[in-house]
This record gives C-alpha cells, sequence and structure tokens, in this order.
C-alpha cells in the first residue's frame, strides 16, 4: 500500500486514530487526511502526528493530486 486517505471523522474511529493504529501496529503507511470541518489544533495536531497532508473540503482534484505526489515523494526518499 502506497498511501491512505482517511476523513477526520469517520464512524467508530478518527482518521488520526487510524493513522495512530498503523504506526503502533508497525505499519507507519503514509497518510492523508481530509475534512469539512476545518479546525488549526486538528490540523497542527495531525501534521505533528505524521500525516503528511491535511485537506479541508471543499478541496479541488489538483489539490488531492498535488498531496499524494507529495506524500508519495516523501516515501520514496525517505522523510
Amino acid at each position: 500500500m502506497s498511501c491512505v486517505i482517511a476523513d477526520v471523522q469517520m464512524p467508530g474511529m478518527s482518521g488520526l486514530e487510524l493513522r495512530n493504529r498503523l504506526v503502533t501496529s508497525g505499519n507507519p503507511i503514509p497518510t492523508i487526511l481530509i475534512t469539512a470541518f476545518p479546525d488549526e489544533n486538528a490540523r497542527r495536531r495531525a501534521l505533528q502526528a505524521g500525516v503528511t497532508c491535511y485537506l479541508t473540503k471543499p478541496f479541488s482534484e489538483d489539490d488531492l493530486l498535488a498531496g499524494i505526489r507529495s506524500t508519495l515523494g516523501r516515501r520514496e526518499t525517505g522523510a
């Protein structure tokens, strides 16, 4: 798997909780989070936790593709 794209608010588990579970299970898959409820504190926490891209809805196809390219580029360089 190259990256995960998840919503911040999902039933049963948040996108950030998903990211944290992946990391603690030994699968630190690069993660892009999306949200319809922009919150600068949530964004800051997500990025500090290692989320590679945080997009607020509505976002353009170009924004999502740029986030994916950036995320995959970080994975290739080991950043």
